[in-house]
């Protein structure tokens, strides 16, 4: 069992990773412009900017790139047992789908009224994995590695590990909230 725990958190990593990435890049130009929903809301909100979503995006790259050298030197067969071109496209499609889980969960979040930075348990700690995941299901190599029961097991210990690797960024100064 713990052998398909840590297979799924490293099968994970590129899209456990692009949130952290966005805070450390982020800021600048809302990805809403400052907008409102139909709802006289904001669509988004000022946490969520473009300079973020591609840095996410782009470190949840890296993040898998680093993965398939570790692979690649000692011998590991999980992501660099795809081609390349195979494997760039779905880790790249699993860091973009974690930023666009994401944005999904604070379009929600805004819905329901919830402010930046305020909890909304399972939005918070799940919305990014189930879009990643769906997002890249769609492209066939994925299922070459995710099986029923790694994304099981996904969906189960992601919320714990969620939480905390938030509460360390928080602990570490470079979250405002420890969610």
């Amino acid at each position: 069992m713990l052998d398909l725990i840590l297979k799924t958190i490293w099968l994970l990593l590129p899209c456990y990773t692009p949130n952290n990435f966005a805070v450390l890049v982020g800021g600048g130009t809302p990805i809403d412009f400052g907008k409102t929903f139909v709802d006289g809301k904001r669509i988004l909100g000022d946490g969520k900017t473009w300079r973020g979503f591609v840095g996410g995006v782009a470190g949840g790259v890296l993040t898998a790139n680093l993965q398939y050298a570790i692979e690649k030197l000692s011998g590991l067969a999980i992501y660099s047992s795809l081609p390349f071109n195979e494997f760039f496209t779905l880790t790249f499609l699993l860091a973009f789908g974690a930023m666009f889980g994401d944005l999904c969960g604070s379009f929600i979040k805004r819905r329901f009224g919830y402010e930046r930075g305020s909890r909304f348990l399972i939005v918070d700690q799940l919305m990014f994995l189930l879009v990643a995941l769906l997002i890249a299901s769609l492209y066939p190599p994925f299922w070459k590695l995710f099986t029923a029961e790694i994304i099981a097991l996904a969906v189960i210990i992601t919320p714990a590990l969620h939480m905390g690797i938030n509460y360390i960024a928080y602990r570490l100064n470079l979250k405002e909230v420890p969610w």
